[in-house]
């Protein structure tokens, strides 16, 4: 942790990607938004994490770090979907290895939360299609379940991690580029290449920021206009 709290005297960038259990509830294509915000408060409320990555990063694209930290809190009897499960194990996540090396996920987000504070330094979050990611990060953070509703939810998201882009969104707006494009091919329009494995939560976090960069060179204003919202309305499960 005390190299993390070292990184964040020079980067304020934050790219954070998360690996969980997925969703519990199915949405419908056609359900409204504020109907995919309760199936994923749903899901967030009653599942733990599996694992969280933290790439730290400044305006320019320059990394500071990156860290992939493995929780040891989720069971074999918790809440899940099995079959996103089964596709976390398919892509290299053993389970049972981090059940026993990982750490504690109260710990972990006790100690990140004073240091953020101590640090006193204006963060911003960056995220690629991540509500799910910014849920777990709230309720861990405030040590309680959700929001009731998406508005609440936002706000509370604006007090307590203040700004949050969601580069899925940004590239939705951009001249080129698409919101329908995934992570792995917006990386490829602008000649990047992924560090790891993909589905791993170090790995998609460290693209996310390196693209993040790339995005924003060319539209500087972005950060004047704040944080772009958080699109409940692309939820969608990884399987």
């Amino acid at each position: 942790m005390s190299l993390i709290e070292d990184c964040l005297r020079s980067y304020r960038f934050i790219a954070i990607d998360t690996e969980f259990p997925c969703t519990l509830r199915e949405t419908t294509q056609h359900a409204t938004d504020e109907e995919r915000y309760m199936d994923m408060s749903f899901s967030v409320d009653r599942t733990k994490l599996i694992q969280l990555g933290l790439t730290l990063f400044d305006i320019n694209g320059r990394i500071g770090g990156t860290w992939e930290i493995n929780f040891s809190d989720f069971g074999v009897d918790d809440a899940r979907n099995e079959k996103s499960i089964e596709f976390l194990r398919r892509n290299g996540l053993d389970l049972r290895k981090i059940r026993e090396e990982g750490i504690r996920i109260e710990g972990f987000f006790s100690e990140m939360f004073w240091m953020l504070k101590k640090t006193r330094r204006n963060i911003t979050w960056v995220t690629f299609h991540g509500s799910y990611d910014i849920a777990y990060l709230l309720k861990r953070f405030t040590g309680e379940a959700l929001p009731v509703t998406s508005e609440r939810f936002s706000k509370a998201v604006a007090r307590v991690l203040g700004s949050v882009y969601d580069l899925k969104v940004m590239a939705g707006r951009c001249e080129g580029l698409s919101s329908r494009l995934g992570l792995e091919t917006l990386a490829h329009e602008f000649g990047l290449n992924r560090v790891g494995t993909a589905h791993h939560a170090g790995s998609n976090n460290e693209l996310t920021a390196m693209v993040f960069a790339k995005v924003l060179s060319p539209f500087p204003l972005f950060l004047r206009f704040g944080s772009l919202e958080l699109r409940t309305i692309e939820i969608e499960a990884i399987v």
